[in-house]
């Protein structure tokens, strides 16, 4: 064993391993060594750190001095960077859900959320530049000679360590193999998204009734917690308040997700938890139904990488993205919209128009023009000005959405239908601002739910309204299309909100948990 970490530079091993005690060390300052994860988070990384520095000894046998061990090394110290300012910030581990939303994201949306969660304790990240700024100023050549015992030992360690990341399930906790996983994953989702877009499937749909005009409202990152429409102590919603007589307000509505990406597949597709790759586009259907489709929106249409939501919307027969907002512009306000809807509601032909809102998205400060910063701002800390900005931002949304619903209620046989594609943690159940997958709390998943139906509007046979069914978002294209009078092989009415078929299913979340178990707890 001595054998294979025997060179002529020590640097070597200390590069590779000062970064991991050196993480452990700030993650277990933070936290405590026994909080959740940091033991095994450790041990994690000392495994897959001794198989890379294995590599690099090989890299060395046959290729002396080169550029490929600079890579590995940077690539060692930035993922450690990473995991460790996620731990720090918000203690908590990267997953496929901020793999997506890193996809996802554009730098206007990653220049907001540095400079809201950028804290003073990041600070301790520049200790990570000693050891690498120590090994890179050398400028040494390495060198090993070949020796076959050691290549053999190497791989057998590798080998048994591979074994153990199996049994002991530790793949979970390593960065590189969940960012590789995920990126595939997501990749795999685009192209079953395409893929229908170029085929030729000839959807067999029933069209039971003769609505005209149908707008469906999708939110951004508002929670029902800070609305007072729903009991919230502030008035965040006097204008959706001073319509609810003709309002129906769903009083336990989820998301299944905590991120846009994921709920916004779920919503905007047939997939839902039971059956994960049923990827038929909602678009589909309706088109099929011989609707007019539009979908305008108030966010960007790509991001880093190929945004999902934006292939989805190019389904639409017109998608427009009203924000191009870059390092220089900041987003639009959501009002932005309305005269878009103004000039889609002239639109004679049957049709559905949907509006994806900025909504109430961090910063929230940025969400709202200042004639509605009716909540004081200037407490003296943090985070009463954190709340106040964005029961300020809800107070915006109440205005856009009740705007919406007034310019389309004097349409014949019209409907509006309001949800957020996700909650949002505003210090409610935790001492934090924001949405985590894998640091979920139950303001994150539940969000506003309101329909408004003219008075003229054909609704189904068997409509029922009961505001208070247990109902998650993943299903959103059964409900829609039911309201809607669409039938079709795959639509289920048991699956509708509205239904007098409705089944109750479980609510399940973040990899098998049942929501209702959650929010007990």
């Amino acid at each position: 064993m001595n054998s294979i970490f025997k060179s002529n530079s020590l640097s070597l091993f200390v590069v590779f391993f000062a970064p991991v005690f050196l993480a452990f060390f700030l993650e277990a300052s933070a936290e405590g060594i026994m909080s959740y994860g940091i033991l095994p988070n450790f041990f994690e990384n000392v495994l897959f750190t001794v198989v890379i520095f294995l590599c690099a000894q090989q890299f060395i046998t046959f290729y002396k001095y080169n550029f490929l061990i600079h890579i590995l090394i940077l690539s060692h110290y930035v993922a450690l960077i990473v995991e460790v300012g996620l731990y720090l910030l918000f203690q908590i581990r990267m997953n496929a859900a901020y793999v997506h939303v890193v996809l996802n994201t554009n730098l206007e949306e990653a220049s907001e959320f540095t400079n809201v969660y950028f804290q003073s304790r990041l600070f301790w990240l520049v200790l990570f530049v000693v050891p690498i700024g120590l090994f890179f100023s050398k400028q040494q050549k390495l060198s090993i000679r070949f020796d076959i015992k050691r290549t053999l030992k190497a791989l057998i360690i590798c080998l048994l360590i591979a074994g153990a990341f199996r049994f002991f399930h530790l793949g979970k906790w390593n960065l590189p193999f969940i960012s590789t996983k995920s990126y595939f994953e997501y990749r795999a989702q685009i192209k079953a998204i395409n893929e229908f877009k170029n085929k030729t499937i000839n959807l067999e749909v029933e069209t039971l009734s003769a609505n005209k005009t149908v707008v469906v409202i999708v939110g951004e990152s508002t929670g029902r917690q800070h609305m007072s429409l729903y009991g919230y102590k502030n008035k965040t919603t006097p204008k959706l308040e001073a319509l609810s007589d003709s309002l129906l307000v769903y009083n336990d509505v989820i998301s299944s997700n905590v991120y846009t990406t994921g709920s916004m597949y779920d919503i905007l597709t047939l997939s839902n938890y039971e059956d994960p790759e049923q990827s038929i586009p909602l678009f589909s259907y309706l088109k099929a139904a011989n609707y007019k489709v539009f979908w305008l929106s108030n966010q960007r249409a790509v991001g880093f990488n190929d945004n999902m939501i934006s292939r989805l919307a190019a389904l639409a027969d017109e998608s427009v993205f009203l924000s191009h907002n870059d390092f220089r512009n900041k987003t639009l306000y959501d009002a932005v919209l309305l005269d878009k809807l103004e000039e889609k509601l002239k639109v004679e032909e049957k049709k559905i128009i949907f509006l994806h809102l900025i909504g109430t998205h961090y910063d929230y400060s940025k969400r709202y023009p200042d004639t509605f910063s009716i909540f004081d701002t200037e407490h003296d800390t943090p985070k009463a000005r954190i709340v106040a900005t964005y029961d300020n931002a809800i107070l915006y949304n109440d205005f856009i959405v009740s705007e919406v619903i007034n310019k389309t209620k004097y349409k014949e046989k019209s409907a509006v239908l309001y949800f957020s594609d996700h909650g949002e943690e505003v210090f409610d159940k935790a001492n934090y601002f924001g949405h985590f997958q894998n640091k979920p709390t139950v303001a994150m998943y539940e969000i506003p739910f309101l329909v408004y139906l003219s008075k003229d509007f054909e609704s189904p046979k068997d409509f029922v309204i009961d505001v208070s069914r247990k109902y998650m978002l993943d299903d959103m294209p059964h409900s829609l299309m039911h309201l809607m009078g669409i039938k079709s092989e795959l639509l289920k009415d048991s699956r509708s909100i509205f239904s007098a078929k409705f089944e109750d299913r479980k609510r399940m979340i973040n990899k098998g948990l049942e929501f209702d178990d959650f929010k007990s707890k």
